[in-house]
Protein backbone atom coordinates (compact mmCIF):
# COMPACT_ATOMS: atom_id res chain seq x y z
CA UNK A 1 0.00 0.00 0.00
CA UNK A 2 1.50 3.16 -1.41
CA UNK A 3 -0.34 5.95 1.14
CA UNK A 4 0.55 8.68 -1.21
CA UNK A 5 -1.42 7.03 -4.21
CA UNK A 6 -4.27 5.92 -1.51
CA UNK A 7 -4.44 9.39 -0.45
CA UNK A 8 -4.54 10.79 -3.88
CA UNK A 9 -7.19 8.41 -4.99
CA UNK A 10 -9.49 9.34 -2.11
CA UNK A 11 -8.55 13.28 -2.87
CA UNK A 12 -9.77 13.13 -6.60
CA UNK A 13 -12.99 11.29 -5.35
CA UNK A 14 -14.09 13.57 -2.86
CA UNK A 15 -13.21 16.81 -4.56
CA UNK A 16 -15.67 15.67 -7.95
CA UNK A 17 -18.75 16.59 -8.13
CA UNK A 18 -20.74 13.17 -7.83
CA UNK A 19 -23.55 12.63 -5.38
CA UNK A 20 -22.90 11.91 -1.69
CA UNK A 21 -23.57 8.06 -2.13
CA UNK A 22 -21.51 8.55 -5.41
CA UNK A 23 -18.50 9.68 -3.07
CA UNK A 24 -18.32 7.76 0.11
CA UNK A 25 -18.90 4.40 -1.31
CA UNK A 26 -16.47 4.39 -3.33
CA UNK A 27 -13.68 5.79 -0.77
CA UNK A 28 -15.07 2.96 1.48
CA UNK A 29 -14.11 0.37 -1.23
CA UNK A 30 -11.11 1.92 -1.75
CA UNK A 31 -9.97 2.15 2.33
CA UNK A 32 -11.16 -1.83 2.03
CA UNK A 33 -9.37 -3.36 -0.79
CA UNK A 34 -6.02 -0.79 0.12
CA UNK A 35 -5.68 -1.70 3.37
CA UNK A 36 -7.09 -5.30 3.96
CA UNK A 37 -10.89 -4.32 6.21
CA UNK A 38 -13.29 -6.33 5.03
CA UNK A 39 -16.12 -4.24 6.90
CA UNK A 40 -15.72 -0.40 6.10
CA UNK A 41 -18.95 1.84 7.28
CA UNK A 42 -20.07 5.50 8.11
CA UNK A 43 -22.20 5.93 10.79
CA UNK A 44 -23.98 9.71 10.69
CA UNK A 45 -24.33 12.06 13.25
CA UNK A 46 -28.58 12.52 12.51
CA UNK A 47 -30.50 16.45 12.93
CA UNK A 48 -32.46 14.56 15.62
CA UNK A 49 -29.04 13.17 17.34
CA UNK A 50 -28.66 9.41 16.77
CA UNK A 51 -26.13 7.57 15.15
CA UNK A 52 -27.65 5.77 11.92
CA UNK A 53 -25.38 3.31 9.84
CA UNK A 54 -25.72 4.25 6.32
CA UNK A 55 -22.87 3.49 4.33
CA UNK A 56 -20.40 0.41 3.73
CA UNK A 57 -17.82 -1.10 1.59
CA UNK A 58 -18.94 -3.59 -1.20
CA UNK A 59 -18.10 -6.91 0.29
CA UNK A 60 -19.30 -5.72 3.96
CA UNK A 61 -21.17 -8.37 5.68
CA UNK A 62 -22.56 -6.47 8.86
CA UNK A 63 -24.47 -3.53 7.32
CA UNK A 64 -27.61 -5.40 6.54
CA UNK A 65 -27.88 -5.68 10.51
CA UNK A 66 -26.33 -2.69 12.01
CA UNK A 67 -28.24 -0.42 9.74
CA UNK A 68 -31.71 -1.68 11.98
CA UNK A 69 -30.28 -0.04 14.65
CA UNK A 70 -29.21 4.04 15.57
CA UNK A 71 -27.30 4.69 18.92
CA UNK A 72 -27.52 7.83 21.13
CA UNK A 73 -24.71 10.03 21.71
CA UNK A 74 -22.94 8.40 24.56
CA UNK A 75 -24.49 4.86 24.00
CA UNK A 76 -21.59 2.14 23.27
CA UNK A 77 -18.53 2.36 21.27
CA UNK A 78 -20.13 3.97 18.71
CA UNK A 79 -21.79 7.04 20.92
CA UNK A 80 -18.68 7.11 23.02
CA UNK A 81 -16.53 7.67 20.26
CA UNK A 82 -18.88 10.32 18.82
CA UNK A 83 -18.87 11.93 22.55
CA UNK A 84 -15.42 12.13 22.57
CA UNK A 85 -14.47 12.65 19.31
CA UNK A 86 -11.54 10.61 19.97
CA UNK A 87 -10.40 7.30 17.86
CA UNK A 88 -10.53 3.85 19.95
CA UNK A 89 -8.67 0.78 18.62
CA UNK A 90 -9.43 -2.70 19.54
CA UNK A 91 -8.21 -6.18 19.45
CA UNK A 92 -10.41 -9.56 19.41
CA UNK A 93 -8.35 -10.13 22.99
CA UNK A 94 -9.33 -7.15 24.98
CA UNK A 95 -12.79 -6.60 23.68
CA UNK A 96 -16.12 -7.77 25.36
CA UNK A 97 -18.25 -10.18 22.84
CA UNK A 98 -21.32 -7.79 22.93
CA UNK A 99 -19.14 -4.38 22.36
CA UNK A 100 -21.87 -2.15 24.25
CA UNK A 101 -24.64 -1.61 21.78
CA UNK A 102 -22.28 -1.82 18.65
CA UNK A 103 -22.83 -5.66 17.67
CA UNK A 104 -26.12 -7.14 18.79
CA UNK A 105 -26.77 -10.85 19.20
CA UNK A 106 -27.42 -11.80 15.73
CA UNK A 107 -23.88 -10.89 15.46
CA UNK A 108 -22.93 -13.03 18.35
CA UNK A 109 -21.61 -15.77 16.17
CA UNK A 110 -19.82 -13.75 13.39
CA UNK A 111 -18.01 -10.89 15.28
CA UNK A 112 -15.39 -13.41 16.56
CA UNK A 113 -14.04 -14.11 12.58
CA UNK A 114 -12.99 -10.28 12.94
CA UNK A 115 -9.58 -9.75 14.60
CA UNK A 116 -9.14 -5.89 14.70
CA UNK A 117 -11.83 -3.13 15.05
CA UNK A 118 -11.30 0.51 14.67
CA UNK A 119 -13.45 3.32 15.42
CA UNK A 120 -12.59 6.93 14.17
CA UNK A 121 -14.59 10.01 14.58
CA UNK A 122 -15.59 12.17 11.41
CA UNK A 123 -15.43 15.54 12.88
CA UNK A 124 -13.15 18.60 12.43
CA UNK A 125 -12.84 21.40 15.17
CA UNK A 126 -16.49 22.50 15.16
CA UNK A 127 -19.14 20.05 13.83
CA UNK A 128 -19.45 16.18 14.09
CA UNK A 129 -20.38 14.39 11.34
CA UNK A 130 -20.25 10.64 12.28
CA UNK A 131 -18.21 7.82 13.14
CA UNK A 132 -16.23 5.48 11.16
CA UNK A 133 -15.39 1.56 11.54
CA UNK A 134 -13.49 -0.49 10.56
CA UNK A 135 -12.94 -4.30 10.95
CA UNK A 136 -10.52 -7.19 9.50
CA UNK A 137 -10.14 -10.03 9.56
CA UNK A 138 -6.52 -10.51 8.63
CA UNK A 139 -4.63 -8.00 10.57
CA UNK A 140 -3.70 -8.46 14.31
CA UNK A 141 -3.02 -4.60 14.96
CA UNK A 142 -3.54 -1.10 13.87
CA UNK A 143 -0.38 0.16 13.05
CA UNK A 144 0.46 4.23 13.60
CA UNK A 145 1.44 4.41 10.14
CA UNK A 146 -2.32 3.23 9.18
CA UNK A 147 -3.70 5.38 12.12
CA UNK A 148 -2.42 8.58 10.92
CA UNK A 149 -3.50 7.62 7.30
CA UNK A 150 -6.94 6.76 8.60
CA UNK A 151 -7.06 9.84 10.62
CA UNK A 152 -6.85 11.89 7.04
CA UNK A 153 -8.91 9.86 5.56
CA UNK A 154 -11.72 10.73 7.98
CA UNK A 155 -11.25 14.46 7.71
CA UNK A 156 -11.74 13.86 3.87
CA UNK A 157 -14.86 11.73 4.09
CA UNK A 158 -16.17 14.42 6.89
CA UNK A 159 -15.79 17.12 4.50
CA UNK A 160 -17.57 15.13 1.80
CA UNK A 161 -20.30 15.24 4.82
CA UNK A 162 -19.90 18.84 5.80
CA UNK A 163 -20.27 20.13 2.30
CA UNK A 164 -23.58 17.72 1.40
CA UNK A 165 -24.73 19.46 4.32
CA UNK A 166 -24.04 22.70 3.37
CA UNK A 167 -25.50 21.66 -0.36
CA UNK A 168 -28.52 20.61 1.09
CA UNK A 169 -28.61 23.25 3.09
CA UNK A 170 -28.27 25.61 0.62
CA UNK A 171 -31.06 23.94 -1.64
CA UNK A 172 -33.27 24.35 1.13
CA UNK A 173 -32.85 27.82 2.07
CA UNK A 174 -33.25 28.60 -1.95
CA UNK A 175 -36.32 26.76 -2.21
CA UNK A 176 -37.33 28.80 0.65
CA UNK A 177 -36.65 32.22 -0.76
CA UNK A 178 -38.36 30.96 -3.80
CA UNK A 179 -41.40 29.87 -2.06
CA UNK A 180 -41.54 33.04 0.15
CA UNK A 181 -40.91 35.31 -2.98
CA UNK A 182 -43.93 33.34 -5.04
CA UNK A 183 -46.22 34.41 -1.68
CA UNK A 184 -44.74 38.02 -1.74
CA UNK A 185 -46.09 38.22 -5.21
CA UNK A 186 -49.46 37.13 -4.68
CA UNK A 187 -49.71 38.71 -1.60
CA UNK A 188 -49.59 42.14 -3.15
CA UNK A 189 -51.40 40.85 -6.33
CA UNK A 190 -54.86 42.43 -6.72
CA UNK A 191 -56.77 38.92 -7.08
CA UNK A 192 -59.94 38.20 -4.58
CA UNK A 193 -59.71 36.49 -1.34
CA UNK A 194 -60.94 33.24 -2.52
CA UNK A 195 -58.00 32.84 -5.36
CA UNK A 196 -55.74 34.09 -3.24
CA UNK A 197 -56.13 32.12 -0.23
CA UNK A 198 -56.28 28.98 -2.35
CA UNK A 199 -52.56 30.36 -4.72
CA UNK A 200 -51.18 30.81 -0.97
CA UNK A 201 -52.19 26.88 -0.19
CA UNK A 202 -51.36 25.56 -3.33
CA UNK A 203 -47.32 27.43 -3.52
CA UNK A 204 -46.62 26.18 0.24
CA UNK A 205 -48.12 22.57 -1.07
CA UNK A 206 -45.83 22.86 -4.34
CA UNK A 207 -43.02 24.13 -2.36
CA UNK A 208 -42.44 21.45 0.52
CA UNK A 209 -44.31 19.23 -1.86
CA UNK A 210 -46.69 18.74 1.08
CA UNK A 211 -49.23 16.21 1.10
CA UNK A 212 -52.09 18.93 1.93
CA UNK A 213 -51.76 22.44 3.02
CA UNK A 214 -54.85 23.74 4.81
CA UNK A 215 -55.14 27.70 5.53
CA UNK A 216 -58.54 28.74 7.57
CA UNK A 217 -59.78 31.90 8.83
CA UNK A 218 -60.23 32.72 12.35
CA UNK A 219 -62.55 36.02 11.29
CA UNK A 220 -64.80 36.74 8.48
CA UNK A 221 -62.95 39.63 7.20
CA UNK A 222 -65.29 39.60 4.19
CA UNK A 223 -68.03 37.16 2.75
CA UNK A 224 -66.71 34.26 1.41
CA UNK A 225 -68.13 30.90 1.07
CA UNK A 226 -65.66 29.24 3.20
CA UNK A 227 -63.49 29.76 5.65
CA UNK A 228 -61.11 27.13 5.13
CA UNK A 229 -58.66 26.59 1.55
CA UNK A 230 -57.16 23.20 1.43
CA UNK A 231 -54.51 22.10 -1.57
CA UNK A 232 -54.63 18.78 -1.66
CA UNK A 233 -56.56 15.74 0.10
CA UNK A 234 -56.90 16.21 3.68
CA UNK A 235 -56.67 11.81 5.43
CA UNK A 236 -59.80 10.85 6.42
CA UNK A 237 -58.25 8.92 9.46
CA UNK A 238 -56.36 12.71 10.48
CA UNK A 239 -59.43 15.10 9.14
CA UNK A 240 -60.64 15.26 12.86
CA UNK A 241 -57.17 16.09 14.75
CA UNK A 242 -56.50 18.82 12.24
CA UNK A 243 -59.11 21.38 13.84
CA UNK A 244 -58.06 20.05 17.52
CA UNK A 245 -54.20 21.22 15.97
CA UNK A 246 -55.48 24.36 15.16
CA UNK A 247 -57.22 25.26 18.29
CA UNK A 248 -54.08 24.13 19.79
CA UNK A 249 -52.05 26.40 17.58
CA UNK A 250 -54.42 29.79 18.59
CA UNK A 251 -54.55 29.30 21.96
CA UNK A 252 -50.69 28.57 22.49
CA UNK A 253 -50.21 30.86 20.19
CA UNK A 254 -46.98 28.96 18.63
CA UNK A 255 -46.75 25.81 16.33
CA UNK A 256 -48.00 22.46 17.35
CA UNK A 257 -46.97 19.36 16.01
CA UNK A 258 -49.26 15.96 14.99
CA UNK A 259 -47.38 14.20 17.66
CA UNK A 260 -48.22 16.98 20.52
CA UNK A 261 -52.22 16.96 19.55
CA UNK A 262 -52.79 13.68 18.64
CA UNK A 263 -54.04 10.82 21.30
CA UNK A 264 -52.44 8.35 21.99
CA UNK A 265 -54.30 5.91 20.32
CA UNK A 266 -54.26 7.75 16.84
CA UNK A 267 -51.94 4.88 15.62
CA UNK A 268 -51.71 6.13 12.01
CA UNK A 269 -49.67 9.41 13.44
CA UNK A 270 -46.61 7.96 12.64
CA UNK A 271 -47.27 7.74 9.04
CA UNK A 272 -47.34 11.44 8.60
CA UNK A 273 -45.46 14.85 9.75
CA UNK A 274 -48.14 17.66 10.65
CA UNK A 275 -47.98 21.02 11.77
CA UNK A 276 -50.06 23.62 12.40
CA UNK A 277 -49.23 27.42 13.43
CA UNK A 278 -50.99 30.30 14.07
CA UNK A 279 -50.98 33.36 11.60
CA UNK A 280 -50.62 36.44 13.98
CA UNK A 281 -50.62 39.89 13.27
CA UNK A 282 -51.00 42.97 15.32
CA UNK A 283 -51.67 40.72 18.87
CA UNK A 284 -54.60 39.06 17.06
CA UNK A 285 -54.82 35.64 15.14
CA UNK A 286 -55.61 35.67 11.70
CA UNK A 287 -55.82 31.98 11.28
CA UNK A 288 -54.14 29.08 10.99
CA UNK A 289 -51.87 27.25 8.29
CA UNK A 290 -51.67 23.64 8.79
CA UNK A 291 -48.86 21.68 6.69
CA UNK A 292 -49.17 17.80 6.23
CA UNK A 293 -46.06 15.84 4.69
CA UNK A 294 -46.20 11.60 4.04
CA UNK A 295 -43.12 10.13 6.26
CA UNK A 296 -40.72 8.47 3.60
CA UNK A 297 -37.44 6.30 3.64
CA UNK A 298 -35.58 9.62 2.79
CA UNK A 299 -36.38 12.48 5.94
CA UNK A 300 -38.14 15.65 3.84
CA UNK A 301 -38.02 19.43 5.07
CA UNK A 302 -41.04 18.93 6.65
CA UNK A 303 -40.02 16.15 9.14
CA UNK A 304 -36.12 17.78 9.55
CA UNK A 305 -37.49 21.67 10.20
CA UNK A 306 -41.07 21.55 10.50
CA UNK A 307 -41.87 23.57 13.41
CA UNK A 308 -39.58 26.47 11.63
CA UNK A 309 -40.35 26.32 8.18
CA UNK A 310 -44.10 26.34 9.21
CA UNK A 311 -43.13 29.22 11.98
CA UNK A 312 -41.55 30.93 8.91
CA UNK A 313 -44.29 30.64 6.85
CA UNK A 314 -47.07 31.67 8.86
CA UNK A 315 -45.00 35.09 10.24
CA UNK A 316 -44.33 36.07 6.49
CA UNK A 317 -47.75 35.50 5.17
CA UNK A 318 -49.35 37.43 8.16
CA UNK A 319 -48.78 41.11 7.97
CA UNK A 320 -49.40 40.58 4.25
CA UNK A 321 -52.29 38.16 4.52
CA UNK A 322 -53.99 40.95 6.73
CA UNK A 323 -53.31 44.30 4.12
CA UNK A 324 -54.53 42.00 0.96
CA UNK A 325 -57.75 41.45 2.93
CA UNK A 326 -58.14 44.83 3.95
CA UNK A 327 -57.24 46.24 0.57
CA UNK A 328 -60.10 43.98 -0.46
CA UNK A 329 -62.57 45.35 1.66
CA UNK A 330 -61.85 48.52 1.41
CA UNK A 331 -62.06 47.90 -2.58
CA UNK A 332 -65.83 46.27 -1.61
CA UNK A 333 -66.77 49.50 -0.01
CA UNK A 334 -65.26 51.99 -2.78
CA UNK A 335 -67.97 49.93 -4.83
CA UNK A 336 -70.38 50.14 -2.80
CA UNK A 337 -69.78 53.60 -2.15
CA UNK A 338 -69.40 54.61 -5.77
CA UNK A 339 -72.68 52.27 -6.79
CA UNK A 340 -74.65 54.38 -4.21
CA UNK A 341 -73.27 57.51 -5.40
CA UNK A 342 -74.52 56.44 -9.26
CA UNK A 343 -77.48 55.28 -7.33
CA UNK A 344 -78.35 58.70 -5.98
CA UNK A 345 -77.34 60.64 -9.43
CA UNK A 346 -79.86 58.72 -11.16
CA UNK A 347 -82.53 59.19 -8.87
CA UNK A 348 -82.10 62.51 -8.94
CA UNK A 349 -82.43 62.53 -12.71
CA UNK A 350 -85.32 60.36 -12.16
CA UNK A 351 -86.97 63.16 -9.72
CA UNK A 352 -86.11 66.08 -12.19
CA UNK A 353 -87.76 64.14 -14.97
CA UNK A 354 -90.33 62.54 -12.98
CA UNK A 355 -91.77 65.95 -11.97
CA UNK A 356 -91.18 67.55 -15.22
CA UNK A 357 -93.12 64.19 -17.22
CA UNK A 358 -95.64 64.08 -14.04
CA UNK A 359 -96.42 68.01 -15.03
CA UNK A 360 -96.92 66.94 -18.81
CA UNK A 361 -99.02 63.68 -18.31
CA UNK A 362 -101.18 65.36 -16.22
CA UNK A 363 -101.71 68.44 -18.47
CA UNK A 364 -101.80 66.17 -21.04
CA UNK A 365 -104.32 63.46 -19.15
CA UNK A 366 -106.74 66.28 -18.66
CA UNK A 367 -107.78 67.61 -22.18
CA UNK A 368 -107.25 63.57 -23.47
CA UNK A 369 -109.66 62.74 -20.16
CA UNK A 370 -112.32 65.64 -21.96
CA UNK A 371 -111.84 64.69 -25.01
CA UNK A 372 -112.70 61.01 -23.97
CA UNK A 373 -115.59 61.99 -22.54
CA UNK A 374 -117.13 63.92 -25.33
CA UNK A 375 -116.58 61.18 -27.69
CA UNK A 376 -118.59 58.59 -25.23
CA UNK A 377 -121.33 61.40 -25.81
CA UNK A 378 -121.62 61.69 -28.87
CA UNK A 379 -121.12 58.04 -29.48
CA UNK A 380 -124.10 57.16 -27.08
CA UNK A 381 -126.22 59.61 -29.93
CA UNK A 382 -125.21 58.20 -32.88
CA UNK A 383 -127.25 55.01 -33.64
CA UNK A 384 -126.82 54.37 -37.29
CA UNK A 385 -123.84 52.21 -39.07
CA UNK A 386 -121.34 54.23 -40.89
CA UNK A 387 -118.32 55.62 -41.23
CA UNK A 388 -118.79 58.34 -38.42
CA UNK A 389 -119.10 55.52 -36.13
CA UNK A 390 -116.04 53.34 -36.74
CA UNK A 391 -114.30 56.76 -36.87
CA UNK A 392 -115.65 57.44 -32.99
CA UNK A 393 -114.83 53.96 -31.91
CA UNK A 394 -111.05 54.36 -33.51
CA UNK A 395 -110.80 57.59 -31.15
CA UNK A 396 -112.32 55.82 -28.12
CA UNK A 397 -109.63 53.22 -29.13
CA UNK A 398 -106.34 55.50 -28.73
CA UNK A 399 -107.87 57.81 -26.24
CA UNK A 400 -107.87 54.44 -24.00
CA UNK A 401 -104.78 53.69 -25.35
CA UNK A 402 -102.92 56.98 -24.39
CA UNK A 403 -104.57 57.06 -20.91
CA UNK A 404 -102.93 53.26 -20.26
CA UNK A 405 -99.19 54.92 -21.55
CA UNK A 406 -99.48 58.06 -19.42
CA UNK A 407 -100.90 55.54 -16.38
CA UNK A 408 -97.51 53.42 -16.68
CA UNK A 409 -95.21 56.57 -17.45
CA UNK A 410 -96.88 57.91 -14.39
CA UNK A 411 -95.77 54.46 -12.64
CA UNK A 412 -92.44 54.85 -13.63
CA UNK A 413 -91.99 58.10 -12.25
CA UNK A 414 -92.75 57.82 -9.11
CA UNK A 415 -90.95 57.72 -6.07
CA UNK A 416 -90.73 54.20 -4.26
CA UNK A 417 -92.34 53.99 -1.23
CA UNK A 418 -90.30 53.08 1.89
CA UNK A 419 -89.27 49.18 2.31
CA UNK A 420 -90.85 48.48 5.83
CA UNK A 421 -91.59 44.21 5.49
CA UNK A 422 -89.96 40.96 5.44
CA UNK A 423 -91.44 38.38 2.74
CA UNK A 424 -90.87 34.75 1.88
CA UNK A 425 -89.70 34.74 -1.60
CA UNK A 426 -90.68 30.91 -2.28
CA UNK A 427 -94.70 31.69 -0.76
CA UNK A 428 -94.55 35.15 -2.37
CA UNK A 429 -93.83 33.12 -5.77
CA UNK A 430 -96.57 30.35 -4.79
CA UNK A 431 -98.86 33.31 -4.71
CA UNK A 432 -98.35 34.85 -7.95
CA UNK A 433 -98.31 31.80 -9.86
CA UNK A 434 -101.43 30.46 -8.13
CA UNK A 435 -103.34 33.90 -9.59
CA UNK A 436 -101.99 32.78 -13.36
CA UNK A 437 -102.25 29.31 -13.25
CA UNK A 438 -106.21 29.95 -12.57
CA UNK A 439 -106.71 31.91 -16.05
CA UNK A 440 -107.36 29.19 -18.41
CA UNK A 441 -105.19 31.01 -21.39
CA UNK A 442 -102.14 29.67 -18.91
CA UNK A 443 -103.40 26.02 -19.41
CA UNK A 444 -100.93 25.02 -21.73
CA UNK A 445 -98.08 26.37 -19.78
CA UNK A 446 -95.72 23.64 -18.07
CA UNK A 447 -94.51 25.49 -14.58
CA UNK A 448 -91.23 23.96 -12.65
CA UNK A 449 -90.56 25.04 -9.49
CA UNK A 450 -86.82 24.92 -8.16
CA UNK A 451 -87.22 26.06 -4.54
CA UNK A 452 -84.53 26.37 -1.82
CA UNK A 453 -86.45 25.84 1.50
CA UNK A 454 -83.94 27.36 2.99
CA UNK A 455 -83.99 30.96 2.16
CA UNK A 456 -84.10 33.65 4.81
CA UNK A 457 -86.57 36.28 4.68
CA UNK A 458 -85.96 39.27 2.55
CA UNK A 459 -87.45 43.27 3.04
CA UNK A 460 -89.25 44.03 0.02
CA UNK A 461 -92.67 45.95 -1.05
CA UNK A 462 -94.54 42.95 -1.95
CA UNK A 463 -97.16 45.32 -4.12
CA UNK A 464 -93.77 46.24 -6.30
CA UNK A 465 -92.11 43.04 -6.76
CA UNK A 466 -95.34 41.39 -7.41
CA UNK A 467 -95.59 44.10 -10.30
CA UNK A 468 -91.71 43.03 -11.46
CA UNK A 469 -92.39 39.27 -11.72
CA UNK A 470 -96.03 39.18 -13.26
CA UNK A 471 -94.07 41.07 -15.94
CA UNK A 472 -91.43 38.96 -16.87
CA UNK A 473 -93.67 36.24 -16.32
CA UNK A 474 -96.14 37.93 -18.41
CA UNK A 475 -93.03 38.51 -21.46
CA UNK A 476 -92.13 34.77 -21.16
CA UNK A 477 -95.58 33.69 -21.49
CA UNK A 478 -96.12 36.40 -24.36
CA UNK A 479 -92.91 35.10 -26.28
CA UNK A 480 -94.64 31.39 -25.83
CA UNK A 481 -97.72 32.27 -27.46
CA UNK A 482 -98.87 30.78 -24.20
CA UNK A 483 -97.63 27.30 -24.88
CA UNK A 484 -94.50 26.15 -23.33
CA UNK A 485 -91.95 25.35 -20.34
CA UNK A 486 -91.12 28.04 -17.57
CA UNK A 487 -88.70 27.00 -14.93
CA UNK A 488 -88.59 29.02 -11.71
CA UNK A 489 -85.38 28.51 -9.10
CA UNK A 490 -84.85 30.35 -5.94
CA UNK A 491 -81.68 30.23 -4.16
CA UNK A 492 -79.11 31.91 -2.36
CA UNK A 493 -75.68 33.60 -3.45
CA UNK A 494 -73.18 36.25 -3.29
CA UNK A 495 -72.51 38.79 -5.62
CA UNK A 496 -69.27 41.56 -5.03
CA UNK A 497 -68.95 39.10 -1.57
CA UNK A 498 -73.13 40.19 -0.12
CA UNK A 499 -75.27 37.71 0.47
CA UNK A 500 -78.35 37.36 -1.83
CA UNK A 501 -81.45 35.69 -2.69
CA UNK A 502 -81.73 35.45 -6.65
CA UNK A 503 -84.98 34.43 -8.86
CA UNK A 504 -84.21 33.21 -11.97
CA UNK A 505 -87.05 32.62 -14.79
CA UNK A 506 -86.10 30.47 -17.51
CA UNK A 507 -89.41 30.47 -20.90
CA UNK A 508 -88.95 28.19 -23.93
CA UNK A 509 -90.17 31.43 -26.01
CA UNK A 510 -86.59 31.49 -28.36
CA UNK A 511 -84.97 34.14 -26.83
CA UNK A 512 -84.18 38.03 -27.99
CA UNK A 513 -82.39 39.25 -30.57
CA UNK A 514 -78.91 39.66 -29.68
CA UNK A 515 -79.10 43.37 -31.32
CA UNK A 516 -82.15 44.44 -29.30
CA UNK A 517 -81.03 42.79 -26.34
CA UNK A 518 -78.95 45.48 -24.72
CA UNK A 519 -82.33 47.84 -24.69
CA UNK A 520 -84.49 45.64 -23.24
CA UNK A 521 -84.84 47.98 -19.72
CA UNK A 522 -85.17 50.94 -21.84
CA UNK A 523 -88.30 53.29 -21.49
CA UNK A 524 -90.70 53.12 -24.11
CA UNK A 525 -88.15 50.19 -26.44
CA UNK A 526 -90.68 46.76 -27.14
CA UNK A 527 -91.55 44.69 -29.92
CA UNK A 528 -94.89 44.46 -29.21
CA UNK A 529 -97.69 45.76 -31.47
CA UNK A 530 -99.60 46.84 -28.46
CA UNK A 531 -96.88 47.41 -25.81
CA UNK A 532 -95.77 50.35 -24.21
CA UNK A 533 -91.99 49.51 -23.49
CA UNK A 534 -92.69 50.58 -20.03
CA UNK A 535 -92.98 47.03 -18.07
CA UNK A 536 -89.33 46.09 -17.52
CA UNK A 537 -87.53 49.52 -16.94
CA UNK A 538 -90.50 49.68 -14.37
CA UNK A 539 -89.08 45.96 -13.63
CA UNK A 540 -85.59 47.06 -13.40
CA UNK A 541 -85.92 50.86 -11.38
CA UNK A 542 -88.28 48.53 -8.58
CA UNK A 543 -85.66 46.14 -8.47
CA UNK A 544 -82.96 48.87 -8.55
CA UNK A 545 -85.04 50.47 -5.62
CA UNK A 546 -84.20 47.40 -3.62
CA UNK A 547 -80.74 47.58 -4.14
CA UNK A 548 -80.65 44.66 -6.21
CA UNK A 549 -80.26 43.85 -10.17
CA UNK A 550 -81.44 42.03 -13.11
CA UNK A 551 -79.34 39.64 -15.69
CA UNK A 552 -80.17 38.51 -19.00
CA UNK A 553 -79.19 35.19 -20.20
CA UNK A 554 -80.17 34.73 -23.66
CA UNK A 555 -79.77 31.36 -25.74
CA UNK A 556 -81.23 32.48 -29.57
CA UNK A 557 -83.22 29.71 -30.57
CA UNK A 558 -84.13 28.13 -26.98
CA UNK A 559 -85.25 30.60 -24.83
CA UNK A 560 -84.20 33.64 -22.07
CA UNK A 561 -83.47 33.40 -18.36
CA UNK A 562 -84.66 36.93 -16.22
CA UNK A 563 -82.65 36.27 -12.81
CA UNK A 564 -83.59 38.73 -10.23
CA UNK A 565 -81.32 39.34 -7.66
CA UNK A 566 -83.00 40.87 -4.07
CA UNK A 567 -80.22 41.62 -1.31
CA UNK A 568 -80.63 40.28 2.38
CA UNK A 569 -80.21 43.57 3.53
CA UNK A 570 -81.19 46.98 2.24
CA UNK A 571 -78.33 48.62 3.60
CA UNK A 572 -74.22 47.65 3.13
CA UNK A 573 -72.62 44.61 4.72
CA UNK A 574 -71.83 45.03 7.76
CA UNK A 575 -68.75 42.98 8.88
CA UNK A 576 -67.06 42.08 11.95
CA UNK A 577 -64.30 44.24 13.10
CA UNK A 578 -60.91 43.27 12.56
Amino acid sequence: MNPTDLLGKIIEISHSNLELAARVSPILNIVSQEMNFEEVLVFTFDKDKRLTCRFMNQKSALFTTLSQYRCHIGEGIIGSVAQKRQPQYFTIKDISPRFGCLFYPELDEVITNYRTFSFLPLADDSYLYGVLVLCSVSKDAIQDQEKILLSVICREIGGILRSFELLLSSKKRISELAMLSELGKVLISNVEPYELLKSIALIIAKSLNASFVTVKLEYTFLKLDSRRFTYGVIDPAIEAYIEQMEQSAVKLLRPVSLKNAAPDQFEDSSKFTIYSAPIASKNRVLGTVTICGEKTAEPHTLEEDGQYVINTIANYISSGLENSLLNTRLRDVVRELTDAQKRLIEQEKFRSLGEMTANIAHEIKNPLVIIGGFTKRLAKKMHQEGPEKKYIGIILKEVTRLETILNELLNYVREGSSVTETCNMNDFLDEILYLLSADVSWEQVEITRDFDGALPMIPCDSQQLKQVFINVLMNSYEAMHGKGKIVIKTMRTTFNNRPFVSVSITDTGGGIDPEIIDNVFNPFFTTKETGTGLGLAISNKIVLYHHGHIDVENTVGKGVTFIVYLPLKNDMIKEEPL
